[in-house]
């Protein structure tokens, strides 16, 4: 009997091991995959670069934002990385290119890093950006109540199953248990020979029945916490620009060779 009910709440309480790995990771953005937005003054896009360093493929990803807009516009651009600053300079000094990047995302492997840069790139570099921002906190939601539905709204399907899974495996633990407790108390008055071994059977599944409770309480509890603490996969949010905010371009004017770079607040 006591195995038993080891093993319903070791069931119960396996998949809360995936539910603290889950947690851990950083999430994937959905533009990593591939994304483009055309907007009125700008447009979205993703640009990756691969390098040994970190430093060096951030860098390399960051050039790759000049070098398409570069070629957009049929204008050849040099970019060069000076103490940690880009340079554009080109052959006649006119405008190129307005970028900022709005997210990054890195995956490091054995041999390297691959970084991941989604980018707003101004269609002209006098247009102001639209407010552009990408958020992984999604508020209170009632969904919060019921176990894994809040985590799964927030992307994190795997934790949310877990915790589906977790939980149902409790009170069903909490019904097999009872049921059982109920079924050895009724033999135990049936069968007053055997009253002692019934009502020994009986107190086990009481325990585990408790145990079950318990358990179910905590994977609740957990549910809640969870969701109301942890942070969800990234959502992009668009405003048309109104002049707030702080943006900064890099750009080449015909007044200033090099680096030019425009704050707004």
């Amino acid at each position: 009997m006591k195995r038993i009910v080891y093993v319903l709440i070791t069931i119960a309480l396996f998949p809360l091991a995936t539910m603290g790995q889950s947690y851990i990771q950083k999430e994937k953005p959905f533009w990593v995959d591939g994304y483009f937005r055309e907007m009125d003054n700008s447009y979205l896009e993703v640009v990756y670069a691969f390098d040994y360093d970190l430093n060096s493929a951030r860098n390399r990803a960051m050039k790759e934002i000049i070098s398409k807009r570069s070629i957009a516009t049929g204008t050849s651009a040099s970019v060069a990385l000076q103490n940690g600053q880009i340079e554009v300079t080109s052959a006649d000094h006119q405008l190129i290119v307005k970028a900022r990047v709005i997210d990054e995302y890195v995956i490091h492997g054995p041999n390297g890093y691959t970084v991941y840069l989604l980018v707003q790139t101004a269609k002209n570099p006098t247009y102001p950006y639209e407010q552009v921002t990408v958020s992984d906190d999604y508020g209170f939601s009632i969904a919060a109540l019921v176990p894994g539905m809040a985590q799964i709204k927030k992307g994190s399907t795997v934790k949310g199953l877990s915790i589906i899974a977790a939980e149902a495996i409790a009170v069903g633990g909490i019904i097999v248990c009872e049921n059982l407790r109920a079924t050895n108390v009724k033999k135990m008055k049936e069968q007053p020979k055997f009253a002692k071994e019934y009502s020994n059977r009986a107190g086990n599944w009481e325990t585990g029945r408790n145990i079950c409770i318990g358990a179910a309480a905590g994977i609740w509890v957990y549910n809640v916490i969870d969701a109301l603490v942890a942070k969800g996969k990234k959502r992009l949010f668009i405003k048309r620009p109104d002049g707030s905010g702080l943006s900064m371009g890099s750009f080449v004017t015909p007044e200033h060779s090099g680096v030019s770079l425009a704050y707004r607040f």
